[in-house]
């Protein structure tokens, strides 16, 4: 079994620090590695916020659902890093804080905290785009326990489920490849080298599953206008087709639904972050899909193309139909699981010292 750990964990139980404590938890996933935060150190706190690193660029802005989840998760990290101080329940996160949301850490649950086997499990959650072996039925899965009533975690395994929730995913996708603002969004986080990469932001192309010639005719697609052409003759299918296949032939599918306000968003990204972690410690691979949320999102905030509104809505009633959602729930993120086949190429990340405030 294929298990990918982590060559920068400790291995040995030392005292944390503010920049060791800041790069285990900036560890946390974010649409295309964006890496949303920022941290300031007064005398008492740590004060984690929102922070645009791409210049006015997120399509999400400070309260946006992909920001949410993001926030949830780093928030997850917090805690569970904390958990051995029994200080996490000392945190205090406020949402509609300026810029957005604000997670306060008090500096002497820092102080106190240690580098051990917790923060190894932290680091060590990753995300594999690869094909998967089916997972066998007496291994274990684990889902995450939250506190938050208002969000589900459901586990399709069934093949009719997995088709269905593929074909909605591929309309979502098709609608994604027709769409400027998410196509020049994809693109301009997509690091083409190995020295892009290393400036620690971005979606490294080597994470991707890609056939051969794929890395050329990406970069070869990147403008929009050339995008727009070839679109004309039906390219969106194709690249649709193939960014849903993997999907089809998952061995299993995480659905996290729930509630819709914000403050369901976020739990279900700490939701989302325990469950990632647990999985990969048991050696499940774990990919997340978060296509049909955000056209879903577009659809009903009135932001999608007229043109795709018909069959994104036969998607979203698929979904719904599907997860047995209610009037105000929504479906927040999908993972694709099973057992790895290669070990992935992990996307870098930024210096702790890059994430605080000057």
């Amino acid at each position: 079994m294929l298990f990918l750990t982590n060559p920068d964990a400790p291995e040995t139980i030392t005292k944390m620090n503010i920049k060791e404590f800041i790069k285990i938890v900036t560890s946390a996933p974010s649409a295309d590695n964006s890496q949303p935060w920022q941290f300031t150190v007064t005398d008492e706190k740590l004060i984690v916020q929102f922070h645009d690193r791409q210049n006015g660029h997120n399509i999400f802005g400070p309260l946006g659902h992909g920001t949410l989840i993001s926030a949830g998760a780093i928030h997850e990290n917090i805690k569970t890093t904390l958990s051995a101080t029994r200080q996490g329940d000392e945190l205090k996160a406020e949402v509609n804080k300026q810029p957005g949301w604000q997670i306060e850490v008090p500096i002497e649950s820092i102080n106190e905290s240690t580098i051990d086997d917790t923060s190894h499990r932290i680091l060590g959650r990753h995300t594999n785009r690869h094909p998967y072996k089916a997972i066998p039925t007496t291994h274990g899965i684990s889902f995450a326990s939250t506190a938050a009533t208002n969000i589900r975690v459901t586990l399709l395994t069934d093949k009719d489920s997995i088709r269905a929730m593929t074909s909605s995913l591929r309309s979502c996708s098709e609608a994604r490849f027709n769409d400027q603002e998410l196509h020049e969004w994809l693109f301009s986080s997509i690091r083409w080298s190995e020295k892009e990469a290393q400036a620690g932001t971005g979606l490294d192309i080597s994470t991707l599953h890609l056939p051969p010639g794929g890395r050329h005719f990406m970069h070869w697609m990147a403008p929009w206008e050339r995008m727009q052409l070839l679109n004309r003759y039906g390219i969106y299918k194709i690249l649709a087709l193939a960014d849903s296949s993997l999907m089809h032939q998952a061995p299993g599918i995480i659905a996290f639904s729930g509630g819709s306000s914000v403050r369901d968003i976020w739990e279900a990204g700490s939701c989302m972050q325990q469950t990632w972690i647990a999985l990969n410690k048991e050696g499940i691979a774990v990919h997340p899909y978060y296509a049909i949320t955000d056209l879903l999102n577009r659809l009903q905030s009135g932001k999608l193309n007229p043109d795709w509104k018909k069959r994104i809505s036969l998607a979203q009633a698929s979904v719904r139909e599907l997860l047995s959602l209610e009037t105000d729930e929504r479906l927040h993120m999908l993972f694709r699981i099973g057992l790895p086949t290669v070990n992935p190429v992990r996307s870098q990340r930024l210096p702790a010292s890059s994430f605080l405030a000057s």
